[in-house]
């Protein structure tokens, strides 16, 4: 692979532009719209630095406790898919619980 030199790179990295530049006539600048952009950018600012505060401040607790009630029963539910042919599949066993 053939490698191009510093001046090529450069100009097609320069021709590469995801959001082509506005002609100077479209754009209008006022104090208001300037206020507006820096109350955003604090805004969000502060908004990116609180939320890395509540992230760097969080802990996980972990509780375990022993399940005290023996009366109690726990439904498990099994689906099964078997990849056998139709005739050669047969069912051994059913397991059922009962709920006394």
């Amino acid at each position: 692979m053939r490698r191009l030199n510093r001046k090529k790179t450069l100009s097609l990295v320069k021709e590469l532009d995801a959001f082509p530049k506005i002609p100077d006539s479209y754009v209008e600048t006022s104090a208001s719209g300037g206020t507006v952009s820096l109350i955003a950018f604090t805004t969000m600012a502060l908004l990116t630095i609180m939320e890395f505060s509540v992230y760097q401040d969080t802990w996980m607790k972990y509780e375990y406790e022993v399940d005290k009630d023996f009366s109690s029963k726990l439904r498990i539910n099994i689906d099964i898919t078997v990849a056998m042919k139709c005739q050669c599949e047969y069912t051994f066993a059913t397991a059922s619980l009962s709920t006394h």
